[in-house]
């Protein structure tokens, strides 16, 4: 079982390794030329290291010429070396750099592809964790593992031959001390991998604390809970900080145990390297030698020490690695077909006996089985909970049905472009969201190119108009992220004007007048009915004053439609509609009945 685990194990390393590679696209020039600069950058390390026992056996014999000539020589291979080094150090910066930009760009754009059901499996906090935390990781255990993976084993086996050369009696001390080295890293490796899962697992839960307070603060002081949002807070961070001094201590044991064969090594050598030098017996080894088989034991060691802190940051990158893999590799369950229509001819809406269910096969949707027309206004009523946003979802093809069909404009919505047909459908929701910047870029989305003229006309249906006067700036007024510096009613009309701008063939609008006053909800429906007579629409609504005067209402409870017609032919054949509409206008309003 264990050997099944490992070679599971295995497996998934070389497939996260594949996939993780990839995206060094276009930056292996610049990976190419950090081995190239690193190569000769290690060779110089090793040359000045070799000739500095000619200089120093000749410093024991006086010989000035030649202390002359190794020393100009050395220090020419020198900064050589250096100058190799800081070449190598900017090439592996750019090309760690061009990797993480890669790698973010890649987990975007995928994203973006997402369906609600894949958005859904990834949390926010997760998201966020894994295109920030994750790729920084990854990013620097690159930049220094492109370094390492050309010097370490350069360095090391360019030094034993080198010891060998110099004296090949005394090489197999290092023989005996890498391996050893060696076995510890694996081991360590092995302990602390799961410990850094727990950790980076429980950075998204970091961050959607964080999310969650920044986001919602105004309700957190309003509730007075920060005490309890600090507790929250710290005991996830407590969390992290004991795993990660756990981990610490684990890798803790790297450090002195590389020391102890750094220093065992040298003492094996400079006992060994004595004897040969006082010997009688003919074995020969000058005090220069013996001073760069210690050198060659000090460059040795420093790689093994580069090796086991570059082994530390690939452990905590591996985890990352993974986990951006994970949203990269996701196949989104909602793509363009091929061949896909092009265009919507009208807005015309076909549920053709819908049904839906979110997880584990439990449906929230039964049945829907309806006709709109192109032009219709069609108003939505129902408890919360009755399903209404997921219905309207299934238009734009947020969400494929479980079963039966969608149509849009009598073609089923999965034969569509995806871009084409959510560009026919605007959604306006409850809580909407607007971006920093202008009131003009926000509206922009829209349609890009869309003149002031035809802006202020989407304003002035949107009841936007009344007060955008009042702001100094109009249209070029700032934004405040999250639109913080608007109110909840003039969020949802921007938002509605923004919608209108698309010029769409269908538009939902998902009770997104709640926060407007009864006055302005009565204006805005106008203008949508007398205006845009061609736009088939659909109002979620919680108030039978924004629904009443819709071509057709439908009555939803419990995920199925119980009842649709006119307000006059549901106030007399729908008691749920009566009953909404008794208590909220008190039963005094008959001209609903008409």
């Amino acid at each position: 079982m264990q050997s099944e685990s490992s070679a599971a194990s295995g497996e998934k390393i070389m497939k996260t390794l594949k996939t993780i590679l990839h995206y060094v696209r276009g930056f292996w020039k610049d990976t190419i030329l950090t081995w190239f600069f690193v190569l000769l950058e290690t060779i110089c390390e090793i040359l000045v290291v070799f000739f500095m026992q000619y200089l120093i056996n000749d410093v024991n014999t006086s010989d000035v010429d030649s202390i002359y000539l190794f020393s100009i020589l050395i220090a020419i291979i020198a900064v050589f070396g250096a100058v190799m080094g800081i070449l190598a150090g900017i090439w592996s910066a750019s090309a760690a750099a061009g990797f993480g930009k890669n790698l973010r760009e890649a987990m975007y754009i995928q994203i973006q592809k997402y369906s609600f059901k894949n958005i859904d499996k990834f949390s926010t906090s997760s998201i966020i964790t894994r295109t920030t935390t994750d790729v920084a990781n990854v990013q620097n255990a690159f930049m220094q593992s492109i370094r390492a993976v050309i010097r370490a084993p350069f360095l090391i086996i360019s030094a034993l031959i080198m010891c060998a050369v110099t004296d090949w009696k005394l090489a197999w001390i290092f023989l005996l001390i890498i391996p050893f080295v060696l076995i510890l890293l694996v081991f360590l490796a092995s302990k602390v991998h799961p410990i850094f899962v727990r950790i980076f697992t429980t950075y998204d839960n970091l961050n959607q604390a964080v999310q969650e307070d920044v986001v919602a603060i105004r309700i957190v002081k309003a509730f007075d809970r920060e005490d309890y949002e600090k507790k929250k807070f710290n005991g996830i961070s407590d969390f992290i900080y004991t795993n990660f001094v756990h981990a610490e201590k684990v890798m803790a044991w790297n450090g002195p145990v590389v020391n102890f064969a750094v220093f065992g090594s040298i003492i094996a050598i400079s006992y060994f390297g004595s004897e040969a030098i006082v010997s009688t017996n003919g074995v020969e080894l000058s005090v220069g030698g013996l001073s760069t088989l210690i050198t060659y034991v000090m460059l040795i060691m420093m790689a093994l020490v580069w090796v086991s802190t570059v082994y530390v940051m690939i452990i905590i990158a591996r985890n990352g690695a993974e986990r951006i893999v994970e949203i990269i590799v996701e196949k989104p369950d909602i793509v363009s077909p091929q061949n896909a229509l092009t265009s919507v001819p009208n807005g015309d809406v076909d549920f053709n006996h819908v049904s839906f269910a979110y997880v584990d096969d439990k449906k929230v949707l039964f049945d829907i089985d309806c006709h709109v027309k192109s032009g219709t206004m069609v108003g939505i009523l129902g408890s919360t909970g009755s399903s209404k946003t997921t219905l309207v979802s299934l238009i734009a093809r947020l969400y494929d049905p479980a079963e039966g069909s969608v149509c849009v404009g009598g073609h089923d919505v999965k034969e569509y472009n995806l871009s084409v047909l959510r560009d026919a459908v605007a959604v306006v929701l409850q809580k909407n969201t607007l971006f920093s910047g202008t009131i003009r870029q926000n509206l922009l989305w829209g349609d890009a190119s869309a003149s002031d003229e035809t802006i202020m006309k989407a304003c002035d249906l949107a009841q936007v108009t009344p007060f955008l006067k009042d702001m100094s700036q109009g249209l070029d007024t700032m934004v405040d992220e999250g639109g913080t510096n608007v109110s909840g009613g003039q969020k949802q009309r921007l938002c509605i004007a923004r919608a209108l701008l698309k010029n769409p063939k269908i538009l939902i609008l998902d009770d997104s007048t709640s926060a407007c006053d009864t006055h302005t909800d009565a204006l805005i429906r106008e203008a949508l009915q007398n205006e845009r007579k061609d736009i088939t629409k659909f109002i979620i609504a919680q108030r039978v004053l924004s629904v009443r005067n819709c071509d057709v209402i439908w009555v939803m409870n419990n995920g199925k439609i119980v009842a649709m017609g006119s307000s006059g032919e549901l106030i007399e054949s729908c008691p749920v509609y009566k009953e909404l509409y008794d208590s909220q206008l008190g039963g005094g309003d008959f001209d609903a009945r008409n």
